[in-house]
């Protein structure tokens, strides 16, 4: 559950930047000094080498619609165009992305749930309650 939304993590961390008045570049050395628990933060590590390096090339197939739109914003300012605006109102659109995000995995916690349940507090029970008839037909 945890890095639910490494993209709004990275679009907060760009936003910040720019509103203090800084460049995209220390909102995203912001982000990539993160701990790398996700695959995300891979990608866009990936993806800021080859926009530092024009020999290089990432290939953002591999990534999902709004990740890949974020990044495109985020190209978009590294050619100098103005992309605060942008990446507030994406903001509002990603938080609702994560909303439904958690709420699908929210759905599925009861059936995780039951998996203790079936494995440790079962057994346990029926062993109480066969224990003392196991004793009984000793005798």
């Amino acid at each position: 559950m945890e890095n639910l939304a490494p993209s709004l993590i990275l679009l907060w961390d760009i936003k910040r930047s720019l509103e203090r008045g800084q460049s995209i570049s220390v909102g995203m050395k912001s982000f990539l000094s993160r701990k790398k628990e996700n695959v995300f933060m891979d990608q866009v590590e990936r993806w800021w080498h080859s926009q530092m390096n024009a020999d290089s090339q990432f290939d953002k197939r591999q990534l999902s619609l709004t990740r890949k739109y974020l990044l495109e914003i985020l190209e978009q300012g590294l050619k100098g165009q103005a992309i605060l605006e942008n990446l507030k109102s994406y903001e509002s659109e990603l938080i609702l992305s994560c909303e439904e995000e958690i709420q699908t995995h929210i759905a599925k916690l009861p059936l995780i749930l039951l998996i203790p349940l079936m494995g440790m507090i079962f057994p346990a029970l029926m062993l109480l309650l066969i224990g003392p008839l196991m004793k009984a037909l000793q005798f």
